[in-house]
């Protein structure tokens, strides 16, 4: 294998691959990245066997040829390399990277890397049998995509216990797509309308679980790609097609738990409340909740809302008052300041409604401004009331 690159090139591939290297790998060339040289094309491929990534960069190629070498080192060394072309070579086994390092002449440098066989590396399909769908042939298809994987994917849970609630539920028919992560004290849940009838039969349904990892990748492909993505769902597999990269992974085993027995349908007290008011001020306030629990309670009174919280390690409290639309019973509730700030930075949004009932039962929170065809809304569980 022989070629020029530009180091940017290199470099962009590299960092597309670089999340599906094993970080704990159960063979040794699961630590590598897989190098293709064919035509005009280098390939890069990274797996970690549940996350498998390829992608291509132009290159100018004198001899094909493949190889692996450590992803870390030469991630590092790519990384570190000036704005220039780099020289890829294979010689007995070795790959070397060479090059001019600056302007002067005599600034050159030379790595060499060893290699594991490139037969050794797992193949990655780039076709599956199962539904397939293409977003993009909107504008802002693709651009709802990564919101919906931002405004669910936080909420799903690091417990292995439940490994459903690993994932985030993706569901798919002929009118549109719906996502659902939860872990057990909040949820998320964003539907979007989209007439996929071209794509979708009308009776035909789909839903898959998708680990986390995969789906933050997309959202960081979609970033730096203006192409449609194509998506196949198969069986116990996904695959997403992104211009010229491919990210396959691994579903997780279903069936998903059925969540709307959980949301509350009888949560008549509404809270509205500016954003900007409220998140800086649960900030502060839990600077002096409990480390343990994180709580902080909320008083709902006529036009504001009292938060308090109050820490027995140290012996603080804190206390703030905002300004609110309430007009309801006065009620007392506790929530999880961290998982709050995390919905109320998700939704993104002017203002927020809370749906409420009593202190025992879950609040349903949703921007109050919504776009057409859209319905988000997140679950927050309450917690004990303490002190």
């Amino acid at each position: 294998m022989k070629l020029r690159v530009d180091r940017s090139e290199l470099w962009r591939g590299i960092d597309t691959v670089l999340e599906a290297v094993s970080s704990k790998p159960s063979l040794p060339v699961l630590a590598n990245i897989l190098l293709e040289a064919d035509e005009k094309i280098l390939s890069l491929s990274a797996t970690d066997l549940d996350l498998s990534i390829r992608t291509q960069v132009p290159a100018v190629v004198e001899e094909n040829g493949r190889t692996t070498v450590s992803a870390r080192k030469l991630a590092e060394i790519t990384r570190e390399w000036p704005e220039a072309e780099v020289s890829i070579e294979v010689q007995d086994e070795r790959l070397k990277l060479s090059g001019r390092l600056g302007d002067a002449e005599s600034s050159e440098g030379a790595y060499s890397l060893s290699g594991i066989e490139a037969d050794e590396f797992p193949p990655m399909p780039t076709a599956l049998d199962g539904v397939s769908l293409s977003l993009g042939g909107d504008e802002g298809e693709t651009n709802v995509l990564a919101d919906m994987i931002n405004k669910t994917v936080f909420a799903v849970s690091g417990d292995d216990t439940r490994p459903v609630f690993n994932g985030v539920l993706w569901r798919i028919d002929a009118q549109g797509m719906e996502m659902v992560a939860t872990d057990g004290s909040r949820l998320a849940c964003y539907r979007k309308a989209i007439d996929l009838q071209e794509q979708i039969q009308d009776d035909q349904e789909t839903a898959v679980i998708v680990p986390p990892q995969a789906l933050n990748q997309i959202v960081k492909l979609l970033g730096s790609h203006k192409e449609p993505v194509n998506v196949t769902l198969g069986e116990t597999q996904i695959l997403f097609d992104i211009g010229h990269t491919h990210l396959l992974s691994r579903l997780i085993e279903g069936p998903y738990v059925n969540y709307a027995q959980v949301i509350p349908q009888n949560n008549t007290r509404e809270l509205r409340i500016a954003s900007e008011d409220l998140l800086p001020a649960v900030r502060r306030v839990s600077i002096l909740s409990s480390s343990y629990t994180r709580q902080v309670r909320f008083k709902l009174d006529s036009g504001q809302v009292e938060l308090s919280a109050a820490s027995p390690e140290i012996g603080g409290e804190a206390r703030e008052s905002v300004p609110a639309q309430y007009a309801s019973e006065e009620i007392e509730v506790g929530y999880n300041a961290q998982y709050l700030m995390e919905i109320l930075r998700r939704m993104d949004a002017s203002e927020v409604c809370f749906q409420l009932n009593d202190h025992v039962t879950a609040a349903l929170l949703r921007p109050v401004d919504q776009k057409e065809g859209e319905d988000y809304f997140c679950l927050l569980m309450p917690l004990r009331p303490t002190g």
